[in-house]
C-alpha cells in the first residue's frame, strides 16, 4: 500500500549549523520584552545569523556580552565608561554618575559586546577607559522590522570554517543605564532590585560556531483522515494537515512540516530529514486545520512514537486522533490477559461485583467505550481474566490502553483505573497476544507486620492534640491496603508514656517494596492533620519490622517552646531604607514585622502590595519608643514552636506617590534568625534594619555557644555563654579521660558562677540530639 506515496514531496532540513533557541530567563521588570523572548542564532561557517523574537515592545537595548575564549577578557564593566552614545552607555551600564555595574562569574569573561535597540545594532570591542574607548567593530544590519541581524565570524577574530565554541550572556538595560533584571542566554542577579545597582550575571550560554550539520536520516509519515472527511469536521479542498514532533529542528514546529495529499485519497503524507541520533524515542502529532470552522485541531492523545533507525524508515500509517472509519480499511484481532489474583487478594477487586475492563486508543470511540475481560471458571487460575477485541487501526500503529476496575453498571469515567503511564502496544497485523500482565504491576504480595511509632509531645503541648477531645494519632501511607487513607490505622499512647503512640500494621506489600508514610493528627469531622515534614520512608522486608521512634514533624520537644512565650521584637530604624531603595520616613511610614512565630505566619509578606494596613494586619505594626528610631513589638509566640524564628521587618510606605511591596527589607529567603532563649517572656536584641541584605551573617544568630571565662570577683569565676533550651554546662576535672558532669539548672540559663577556691575545671556546652 505504501508503493502509491511514492509522489509525496520531501522535507529536509536546512544544510548549515542548526539554528540554537535562547530563552529569557523569565523576569518581566521591563515587560517581559527580553525575559520573555528567544534569541535564534545560526551560522554557514562564515556569518552568524540571529533573530529576536520579542516578548514585548523593544524600546531599550539589549547588549550581548560574547567570550571567544581568548585572553584578555573582563570580569566586569566597572572601568567601562564610554559614554560617546546611548549604545556605548548601556554596553559600559554608565550615564553621568548612575552607574549600574555588571560582574561577570562562572568563567564569563567577554571580550566582545553587541548592542541592539530599536534604530541600530553594532558590534564593540570591550576596552576600559572613558569617551570613545570602546572600538567599534561592525554593523550588525539589525532590521527593527523582522528582528534579524547578522556579523561575520571574523568581526569576533574567528577563522571561516574553523570550529569554535564561545560563550554567550545577553542583559537587557536602558540608554541611561538604567538595567533591568531581565536576561536571555543566561540569568543575571540584581541583589538590589533593577536600577543604578550592582548586578551579577551568573549563568551564560554556548554557542558552537562552524560546527558540521549532523546527519539526517529520512522519515515518512503517513495519516488517514477518513473519519473526519466523513464527519465534515475536515475538507480536503480547503484544509490542511501537518505533522510535529521532537523529530523537528524546531520541535512540534506543525506549520513547517506540511503532509501533501496523495492523489483524490484520505491519505497525507510527507518525508521529513531528522537530524537526531540514531535509537533516539522520537515524540509526534497530527494537526490539521479547519478553514471552514477557523479551528486547529490535534490527535487528543498522548504523544505517538516511534524509534529513529538509520538508512531512512516509514512510520506506519495511522487514522488521525485514532478515529477509524466503519467498516475500516483493516481489522486487526488483540488478545488482552491481566492476572487480578493479587487485587482479589488485597480487596480492591470482588468478582461478584465488579468487572475488570480494558479501554483505550483501539476502541471507537477512544477510552470511552471498555472491553469486559472474563474468566475460565474451569481453569487451573481462576483468577486470569482474558478477552478478544478488534482493533481497526492500521497495522504497527502505537496504541495505548490501560486496565480498569469498575462495578457493575458504572462509569468508566469514575471508576478505578490503574496507577501509572498508560500500557502501549503496536496495532498487529491480523491479530496478536499481548503479554500477561498484572493489575497496577502488582504480581505478589506479602503478610509482614510493622510497627510505628512516634513522639507527640510538640503537638500535646501546643494544643494540636488534645485526646481529651477525642482526637487520634494515624499512620498512612503506600504500606495500607488501601494506600494513603488516613484516620484508618490508628495508634495507641503507650501506658507508661502517654507522649508516644505505637501501632501495627500487616503490609500486604510485595517483599523489598519501598514504603511512603505520614502521621496525621484526626479530630471528629475536620481534615485529619499530616506532618509537615517530608514522607517518611522504609524498606519492607519479609519478617517483622519496627520503625524508629521519631518526633511529629521532626520537632524535638527541645527544639520548641514548652509554653506559650511573650516575645519582643526590636528594630533599629536609622538611616533605614528598603530594597528598593526608598528611605524610611518615621513622620508617615509604618514599620511591621512578619515571620514564622506569626499565626497564620508570613501573612504579610506573601501578601505585601501596599496599601493594605487594616484591623486584620494590626497585630504585625510596631510601635515607636518615644523620639529615638528603635521600633519594638510584644507578640505570644504558641507552645509547641520553634525556639529558631526566621522573620523580616517591612516598611509600609503610607504615602500616595510610593508604594512598593511591603516584603522590602531584603530579598527572598533573607532573614532575621534569632532563638527563643527564655520561658515565659523574652526579649529579642535589638535588630538593625536591612542588616539581612548587608551583613545576612550577623543576622543570624547561632543556636548557642560563646562560652566564656570572666576576671574572678568575689571569690568566683563568672561563666557565660549563648544558652537555650536543652543546652547545659557540664564540667570535668581533665581532658585525657573526661567524664563530663552536668551542672543543675544551667538549661535555659546562661550564665553562673564557679567557686575559685576549687580544683582546675573544663566546661563546655552540650544540646543532645
Amino acid at each position: 500500500m505504501f508503493a502509491a506515496f511514492a509522489a509525496a514531496a520531501i522535507y529536509f532540513c536546512p544544510t548549515s549549523a542548526r539554528a540554537v533557541n535562547y530563552a529569557g530567563n523569565g523576569n518581566t521588570g521591563f515587560g517581559g520584552t527580553i525575559g520573555n523572548g528567544i534569541l535564534t542564532l545560526t551560522d554557514d561557517g562564515t556569518n552568524i545569523s540571529g533573530h529576536l523574537t520579542f516578548g514585548g515592545g523593544f524600546n531599550d537595548t539589549l547588549v550581548l556580552y560574547v567570550d571567544t575564549g581568548v585572553a584578555g577578557g573582563f570580569t566586569s564593566t566597572t572601568n567601562f565608561s564610554d559614554q560617546g552614545d546611548g549604545t556605548r552607555k548601556a554596553i559600559s551600564g554608565v550615564d553621568g554618575g548612575n552607574r549600574s555595574a555588571l560582574a561577570f562569574t562562572n568563567g564569563f569573561t567577554p571580550k566582545y559586546a553587541l548592542g541592539i535597540s530599536s534604530g541600530f545594532g553594532g558590534l564593540w570591542q570591550l576596552a576600559s577607559g572613558g569617551n570613545n574607548s570602546l572600538p567599534f567593530v561592525t554593523s550588525l544590519g539589525y532590521n527593527n522590522g523582522n528582528g534579524n541581524f547578522s556579523i561575520p565570524g571574523t568581526a569576533l577574530g574567528l577563522t571561516n570554517g574553523v570550529a569554535r565554541s564561545l560563550k554567550i550572556f545577553g542583559t537587557y538595560i536602558s540608554q541611561s543605564a538604567y538595567r533591568s533584571t531581565e536576561a536571555i542566554a543566561g540569568n543575571i542577579n540584581g541583589p538590589f532590585g533593577q536600577g543604578w545597582n550592582q548586578f551579577f550575571q551568573t549563568a551564560w550560554a554556548t554557542y558552537n560556531f562552524a560546527t558540521p550539520p549532523p546527519p539526517t536520516y529520512p522519515v515518512k509519515f503517513s495519516v488517514d483522515m477518513a473519519s473526519q472527511i466523513a464527519s465534515g469536521a475536515f475538507v480536503p479542498a480547503s484544509d490542511s494537515v501537518y505533522c510535529g514532533g521532537s523529530f523537528q529542528t524546531n520541535p512540534f514546529a506543525f506549520g513547517s512540516f506540511p503532509l501533501v495529499r496523495v492523489g483524490t485519497s484520505s491519505i497525507y503524507t510527507n518525508t521529513y530529514a531528522d537530524a537526531n541520533p540514531t535509537n533516539t524515542i522520537e515524540q509526534f502529532k497530527f494537526q490539521f486545520i479547519s478553514v471552514a470552522n477557523s479551528t486547529t485541531n490535534y490527535d487528543d492523545d498522548l504523544n505517538r512514537q516511534f524509534t529513529l533507525k538509520s538508512g531512512g524508515q516509514v512510520v506506519p500509517l495511522v487514522y488521525f486522533n485514532y478515529a477509524f472509519p466503519s467498516p475500516s480499511a483493516t481489522t486487526n484481532f488483540v488478545t488482552f490477559s491481566v492476572d487480578m489474583g493479587p487485587q482479589v487478594f488485597l480487596g480492591n477487586f470482588d468478582p461478584s461485583t465488579m468487572t475488570v475492563q480494558a479501554l483505550g486508543t483501539f476502541t471507537s470511540p477512544k477510552w470511552t467505550a471498555g472491553f469486559i475481560l472474563t474468566n475460565n471458571p474451569n481453569a487451573a487460575n481462576t483468577n486470569i481474566y482474558t478477552g478478544v477485541v478488534a482493533d481497526g487501526n492500521y497495522p504497527g500503529g502505537f496504541e495505548q490502553f490501560k486496565f480498569v476496575i469498575a462495578t457493575n453498571g458504572g462509569d468508566l469515567r469514575y471508576e478505578n483505573f490503574q496507577g501509572g503511564a498508560n500500557r502501549i502496544f503496536f496495532t498487529p497485523t491480523n491479530s496478536g497476544v499481548m503479554p500477561l500482565a498484572y493489575f497496577n504491576g502488582i504480581s505478589s504480595y506479602g503478610s509482614t507486620p510493622i510497627t510505628f511509632q512516634v513522639d507527640m509531645t510538640v503537638p500535646l503541648a501546643s494544643g494540636l492534640l488534645n485526646p481529651g477531645n477525642g482526637d487520634t494519632v494515624s499512620a498512612a501511607g503506600t504500606f495500607q491496603t488501601n494506600q494513603w487513607t488516613p484516620a484508618v490505622f490508628t495508634l495507641d499512647p503507650l501506658p507508661g508514656n502517654p507522649n508516644i503512640y505505637k501501632g501495627t500494621y500487616i503490609d500486604r506489600n510485595q517483599p523489598s517494596s519501598g514504603e511512603l508514610f505520614k502521621f496525621q493528627i484526626n479530630a471528629g469531622g475536620v481534615t485529619p492533620t499530616w506532618e509537615s515534614s517530608p514522607d517518611r520512608t522504609f524498606l519492607l522486608g519479609s519478617t517483622a519490622f519496627t520503625n524508629p521512634l521519631v518526633y511529629w514533624s521532626n520537632l524535638n520537644p527541645v527544639d520548641t517552646t514548652p509554653s506559650a512565650t511573650t516575645v519582643t521584637f526590636s528594630v533599629n530604624m536609622t538611616n533605614a531604607f528598603d530594597s528598593f531603595g526608598f528611605p524610611f520616613d518615621p513622620d508617615n511610614d509604618i514599620v511591621m514585622v512578619d515571620g514564622d512565630f506569626q499565626n497564620p505566619n508570613w501573612a504579610v509578606m506573601s501578601h505585601a502590595t501596599e496599601p493594605l494596613i487594616s484591623s486584620i494586619y494590626s497585630s504585625y505594626v510596631l510601635s515607636r519608643a518615644g523620639s529615638s528610631l528603635i521600633y519594638t513589638g510584644t507578640f505570644t509566640v504558641s507552645g509547641g514552636n520553634a525556639l529558631e524564628v526566621h522573620y523580616k521587618y517591612g516598611i509600609y510606605h503610607d504615602t500616595a506617590n510610593l508604594n512598593t511591596n511591603i516584603d522590602n527589607e531584603a530579598g527572598f529567603g533573607l532573614n532575621h534568625t534569632r532563638f527563643i532563649r527564655g520561658n515565659g517572656t523574652y526579649n529579642f536584641p535589638v535588630d538593625t534594619f536591612g542588616q539581612t541584605r548587608t551583613d545576612l551573617p550577623g543576622a543570624t544568630e547561632p543556636s548557642f555557644g560563646n562560652l566564656a571565662i570572666g576576671q574572678k570577683s568575689g571569690g568566683n569565676f563568672p561563666i557565660s555563654w549563648l544558652g537555650r533550651r536543652g543546652v547545659r554546662l557540664q564540667y570535668s576535672t581533665n581532658l585525657a579521660n573526661a567524664t563530663w558532669v552536668d551542672l543543675n539548672s544551667t538549661d535555659t540559663s546562661s550564665s553562673t558562677n564557679w567557686p575559685a577556691t576549687t580544683a582546675p575545671r573544663y566546661f563546655r556546652l552540650v544540646k543532645p540530639q
